[in-house]
């Protein structure tokens, strides 16, 4: 009997849990004024094999960049470690914006939306907004470590700078 009723705590209890941190979020956005015009910072964020050159954060990725395919993806985390995910291409927008949808476990435990996306600027410049909504019953446990996760864009944001300051010819 005992058993029973501290199954049905533990039961109550975890179902109370996942309700509440269902409706959690964590948002991370960064924003970069780039020197460049959209199309030539497009052909930088899609030149896939060149990643690995002056990326970062994102040091690896694969795949084709169209809508509902995956591509797989290396991230380096803040203690030095890689990580691949497998993000599904949910949008794809030429000089505008790629969004993709990572997760970690079945759907619904830690999922992120990560999103690159460019607004031309009428002087020539763009500006680039790199985020990710993370949604999910682990975000309130995964809060705390989603700081590395903001400093990797913005190391992205600026090595992002930093190669479209490079003449094409120059880079290898």
């Amino acid at each position: 009997m005992i058993i029973l009723v501290v199954a049905a705590v533990i039961v109550a209890a975890a179902t109370a849990y996942a309700i509440w941190a269902g409706g959690k979020e964590h948002r991370i956005e960064t924003t970069a004024h780039l020197d460049a015009r959209a199309n030539e910072v497009w052909a930088v964020l899609t030149d896939f094999p060149a990643y690995g050159e002056w990326n970062p954060f994102i040091t690896a990725i694969s795949g084709l960049l169209a809508e509902d395919e995956r591509l797989e993806a290396t991230f380096m985390q803040g203690n030095g470690k890689p990580m691949v995910f497998r993000p599904r291409v949910l949008r794809v927008s030429p000089a505008r914006q790629i969004r993709w949808l990572g997760r970690l476990g079945p759907g619904g435990l830690f999922d992120g939306e990560h999103y690159l996306v460019l607004e031309p600027q009428q002087d020539g410049t763009t500006v680039f907004t790199h985020g990710e909504r993370f949604t999910g019953i682990l975000v309130p446990l995964m809060a705390g470590t989603l700081g590395d996760t903001e400093r990797g864009f913005t190391s992205m944001n600026e090595a992002l700078a930093a190669r479209l300051l490079e003449k094409p010819e120059d880079r290898d």
